[in-house]
């Protein structure tokens, strides 16, 4: 048996509007606090389930980065910038690092010199604001060694296109684990990534895809490939004014 993490047991009591109180023997043996973030889950069992954020983070990224390994993307997850008010040639050059230039839309990596530097990370969970992730930026986070903790901090405001759920159902189906994808979005959610209804999706769809096609041909005509799927997270996030956190997004045609 491992006694390296004793399990702790005591009971409390549901009071008014269902708040609990946690003893002081449960919060010194998980750490918990006054203003702590934590997800609720519910058993078929009936049992109930409370686990900080930073345990939900490890979980997933500890169950689902082996499976997902072989279908993750070679390169960091890097934040682009457009659409924001925010002119793109004023940014510090991203060390030959690509951009896009399309019709009425612009995106380019927000880096300096290091494609690893957490500024422009922080930057973005500072401002809170909306994060538009890619399919392949979820797979790297889920994958990468290094890349957690900046990645983890656009979760919290980070929105999944339908175009990215889509792909992400496809990476879990290769790796044989496509009936977790609810239960994979559900936790995702406890996090704070938020997936659009397909009502609200069909309202923009002709609108994002019109910029999707226009961003894979400014890509193609300067030599890069630009997925669909892809092409239309950037353009979900252009029209939200939000930032686009993606991995290998241009890759050589």
């Amino acid at each position: 048996m491992d006694h390296t993490h004793p399990v702790t047991v005591t009971t409390a009591r549901i009071g008014q509007r269902g708040r609990l109180i946690l003893p002081a023997q449960i919060q010194a043996a998980t750490h918990l606090r006054q203003g702590v973030r934590v997800a609720l889950r519910t058993g078929p069992d009936g049992t109930v389930t409370i686990e900080p954020l930073w345990t939900l983070r490890n979980r997933l990224r500890a169950v689902y980065g082996p499976l997902l390994a072989g279908h993750a993307p070679a390169g960091p997850v890097l934040p682009y910038v457009g659409g924001r008010g925010l002119d793109p040639d004023a940014l510090p050059d991203p060390a030959g690092l690509p951009h896009l230039a399309a019709p009425g839309t612009a995106l380019r990596p927000v880096l300096a010199q290091d494609p690893q530097d957490p500024r422009a990370f922080q930057r973005l969970y500072e401002e809170g604001q909306p994060a538009v992730f890619t399919a392949r930026a979820v797979l790297a986070w889920f994958t990468a060694p290094d890349d957690s903790h900046r990645t983890a901090c656009l979760l919290s405001h980070a929105v999944l296109p339908e175009a990215a759920v889509t792909e992400l159902a496809t990476a879990l189906a290769q790796a044989g684990i496509h009936d977790r994808l609810d239960a994979l979005l559900a936790e995702l959610g406890a996090l704070g990534v938020r997936t659009p209804g397909p009502a609200r999706q069909r309202t923009t769809l002709a609108q994002d895809t019109a910029v999707a096609v226009d961003l894979t041909k400014a890509a193609a005509e300067e030599g890069w490939t630009l997925t669909l799927a892809d092409a239309m997270c950037a353009a979900a996030a252009l029209r939200q004014e939000a930032w686009l956190a993606a991995a290998d997004l241009l890759t050589t045609a």
